[in-house]
């Protein structure tokens, strides 16, 4: 019998979102670009359980509506957000992408960065989509045919200080920005990817980076200050050239759903590549972490660590799929999971995978979940701490062990903070706290 797939709410608003936008649409190639992917979109819908890449994360069923798309956004509203979260270190540069859309006038750039507007004319957006021509993923094929705007950031230099790229929804709304990040070959440069929205809403946003021959990129993606009703969805597609190395990390504290993917192809031969996540999945939280990694280069590396702390009903998902295609000999990569129980009412899945079509290769990945040992948990009481701490002490411990690969110390305990204060939002500390398991 074959099964009909239901047209839901969410899917005609993004249709009709579509064809009002698709009048304004113009020659540039991006625009170009739109109507092939918003047809491949609509042929397949929101994803749903019955698509292996989104089993665990049904959209089709978790996003029955959508709030209205995203309108400007108010000179109080982006001040009182960024307000609220200052940058991480004191030299940062600031670009904000509020409700999708690029606010020139509120960023800025270090030397060695230049920044434009992706919607822009000219030889800074040529190579724009150049990553996702031919991917299929429906949250990228949603966000090429429906981005309001955003920012292309090109790293002709040494960029001497880190760039925070703040995206903004503050009222509650649907937005897509959408961000292209160019390293020359053998430069350096630092970025940090915040997600702001105090409200519920829906962001679907879009990052495509290039780092090209002997470049060093560190990207850092927070996810932070989300209602229970908003929906945040990352999508990274990343390409790494040959000598260069890039260092990933995901932090994921907020309220509500979040899905953060990476499609990253080392294209390069002796590139590394090296990715961390440290999720907080505690209460009204359904963190998926979704990483496609594939070697296509001889020599090449990287490494794959999860850490999640689960508790009081949350759900943190990871999914981790390393690809060695013919030819990628000497390929070294390594995936683990691991993950943190703090009571009996969280749920987690790790699903790793490996394909390999080479013969001359060194691959693993591992699984664990559990409770917290007793030993330490006993080794601290007996100094006189109070248990509920205790727990929360060697939780925090485990989570940061994530940040061991950031280089700047203030960004480290900057983000070494959120991950101590969602667990303290949640666990409490000097007393016994719901979602702390109590020994014996």
């Amino acid at each position: 019998m074959a099964l009909t797939t239901v047209t839901t709410d969410a899917e005609r608003t993004l249709s009709a979102m579509f064809e009002r936008r698709s009048a304004d649409f113009s020659s540039a190639p991006l625009d170009r670009a739109r109507a092939d992917a918003f047809q491949r979109f609509s042929a397949a819908g929101l994803p749903h359980r019955r698509v292996e890449a989104y089993k665990y994360t049904d959209l089709k069923s978790k996003l029955r509506t959508l709030p209205e798309p995203a309108g400007e956004v108010s000179e109080a509203d982006i001040e009182a957000a960024l307000g609220a979260h200052p940058p991480f270190t004191t030299d940062a540069h600031r670009v904000v992408i509020a409700n999708g859309r690029l606010i020139e006038e509120r960023s800025s750039v270090p030397e060695g960065v230049r920044l434009s507007s992706i919607l822009s004319s000219g030889a800074d957006t040529e190579d724009v989509g150049a990553l996702v021509a031919d991917n299929d993923d429906p949250l990228t094929l949603a966000n090429i045919s429906l981005f309001e705007g955003g920012a292309v950031l090109h790293v002709d230099g040494e960029a001497g200080a880190p760039v925070e790229i703040v995206h903004v929804l503050p009222n509650g709304a649907l937005a897509m920005g959408r961000v292209a990040i160019f390293v020359a070959p053998g430069m350096g440069a630092s970025i940090i990817e915040r997600f702001l929205c105090p409200a519920d809403g829906v962001a679907n946003n879009l990052a495509e980076i290039t780092v090209g021959a002997g470049a060093r990129l560190s990207v850092v993606r927070i996810a932070e200050d989300h209602s229970t009703g908003y929906s945040s969805f990352s999508n990274h597609h990343i390409t790494v050239a040959e000598t260069s190395q890039l260092e990933h990390l995901t932090v994921s504290t907020g309220l509500g759903l979040t899905r953060n993917q990476v499609f990253c192809a080392v294209r390069g031969d002796d590139a590394e590549a090296n990715f961390r996540a440290a999720t907080v999945a505690v209460g009204a939280r359904h963190v998926d972490n979704t990483l496609v990694m594939r070697h296509d280069a001889l020599h090449s590396r990287s490494s794959e660590v999860f850490r999640s702390a689960v508790g009081d009903g949350g759900i943190s998902i990871v999914q981790g799929r390393i690809i060695v295609d013919p030819g990628a000999q000497k390929t070294d990569a390594k995936m683990m999971s691991n993950a943190l129980f703090l009571d009996d009412s969280g749920e987690v899945v790790n699903k790793p995978e490996l394909e390999i079509f080479a013969d001359d290769v060194q691959c693993g990945h591992g699984a664990t979940s559990g409770d917290l040992d007793e030993d330490p948990v006993f080794y601290l009481r007996a100094r006189g701490i109070p248990e509920a701490v205790a727990r929360r002490l060697l939780v925090e411990a485990f989570l940061v062990d994530a940040l061991d690969r950031v280089e700047d110390d203030a960004l480290r305990d900057g983000l070494a903070d959120s991950l101590r204060a969602a667990l303290a939002k949640n666990l409490g500390g000097a007393s016994d706290a719901v979602g702390l398991r109590k020994a014996g």
